[in-house]
């Protein structure tokens, strides 16, 4: 969401008939939905197609004391979702997988699977409508919502990989020789109109039931940028984090907490959905390149860069075989940026049994417990013999200290590069 608008998302209502959503990208669906609604209008868009929001009553989606309004009935039944009302307590029932939400008529109290939360805003009822605030609803259920200032449109998504998507991926990626990443489909994103977005937004599938990370997808734009430096993310363990140390690895450990959406383009911390076991090598060599370009597109443009990273896991392996990355710029429909590239999850001269996660220098057997495996460490703690220095915005670490300016200060080498920081071509090279 965008973080400069977010009053004016929080704020968003939505319009509910008397009468949610299985959204998790393995377990229960993995169909993409983008709905769309604009202001004023009485049809809404779902997947591009045409249909009335309100059958019937011509129902608009409006703007209400600084608030935006919309009916939900059908959007709730473009996502699969289902929607009880207890006219007793005038209390509204929503269910989403195993998430369920309930809302009281004048109450700004909410519950979601049972945690209470302060609305800004309390549901009301307006001309026998009634009307619930969308992001709660929205972030409660995981989904992306996108608010489009120039034509007024609210849009809300979700994605999933499912099963043809990977076997047309992986028909198309050749088997790894010795680059980082290839291109593939041309080069072209396999994004359809619809989800090109360009109002800013965020969204990171539901685990699977092993655990594992699904689509990571988000409109960037500079309001989704962080301000403030990464917090640690050690706290997450990201399936098959089975981490050693090898001289010929630089830095030292295999694995990376690997973004799949890099902090440096939506800020986010220790977001178990955005994290997997990936190498440093494509973390670093894979994955970083594209993260830096479209962070420097979207600063000296200040358009929105649609961008996709998918993880691709084979059977119930618990390490991705590597990280599908598409992207596409909204305001110069793809001039600026458009990419579609394949990043293995590999790393040179380490074998890696993707199931679990073991590793061995190549021609050794995985034992784990011949090689000190360091990965109940914290990240702080990783690396702390080599220091570097770093300022708060930058996206380069030095070895000087007044190389980097006034702002330095001293951080480990590990921070450094898994916060996606990357060496400085003057003192670090």
């Amino acid at each position: 969401m965008k973080k400069h608008n977010k009053v004016l998302l929080t704020i968003f209502l939505v319009c509910l008939s008397i009468f949610c959503i299985s959204i998790s990208a393995f377990a229960t669906s993995n169909e993409d939905i983008v709905v769309n609604l604009q202001i004023d209008n009485p049809m809404m868009k779902v997947n591009g197609v045409q249909t009335e929001i309100d059958d019937g009553r011509g129902t608009t989606p409006i703007v209400n004391g600084g608030r935006t309004i919309v009916p939900i009935r059908a959007i709730i039944e473009a996502f699969g979702g289902t929607v009880g009302w207890d006219d007793s307590t005038r209390t509204v029932t929503l269910a989403m997988d195993e998430d369920v939400i309930k809302l009281t008529i004048d109450s700004t109290i909410a519950y979601l699977n049972n945690q209470r939360t302060v609305l800004d805003v309390a549901p009301t009822v307006i001309n026998g409508r009634t009307m619930l605030p969308i992001r709660f609803v929205a972030e409660g259920f995981n989904l992306g919502v996108a608010w489009e200032n120039t034509t007024h449109t609210v849009s809300i998504i979700s994605n999933g990989f499912d099963d043809a998507e990977y076997q047309i991926v992986k028909n198309l990626v050749p088997a790894y020789c010795g680059q980082p990443y290839v291109q593939i489909n041309n080069n072209k994103p396999f994004f359809k109109d619809y989800e090109i977005i360009e109002g800013s937004f965020e969204f990171y599938a539901d685990l699977d039931e092993l655990g594992r990370c699904d689509v990571a997808m988000a409109s960037i734009g500079t309001d989704l940028m962080p301000a403030q430096e990464r917090e640690s993310i050690s706290s997450v363990t990201p399936t098959g984090w089975v981490n050693n140390r090898y001289d010929v690895v630089d830095g030292g450990y295999l694995y990376n907490r690997c973004h799949l959406i890099g902090f440096q383009l939506t800020g986010e911390n220790a977001n178990n959905r955005n994290l997997i076991t990936g190498t440093r090598y494509l973390n670093i060599e894979g994955m970083l390149p594209f993260e830096n370009m479209i962070d420097d597109y979207v600063e000296s443009t200040n358009n929105n860069v649609v961008y996709r990273a998918t993880p691709v896991f084979t059977g119930d392996n618990l390490v991705a075989d590597g990280v599908l990355l598409e992207a596409y710029s909204v305001e110069d429909n793809g001039k600026g940026i458009m990419f579609c590239i394949y990043c293995y999850n590999v790393q040179p001269y380490i074998s890696i049994d993707y199931s679990t996660g073991a590793n061995a220098l190549s021609g050794e057997n995985f034992d784990t417990t011949i090689i000190p495996d360091d990965s109940t460490r914290p990240d702080d703690t990783i690396n702390d013999a080599y220091k570097v220095y770093r300022t708060p915005t930058g996206k380069r670490y030095h070895l000087d200290a007044e190389c980097g300016g006034k702002n330095s200060f001293e951080t480990p080498l590990q921070d450094a590069t898994s916060s996606g920081l990357t060496p400085c071509s003057k003192c670090a090279k």
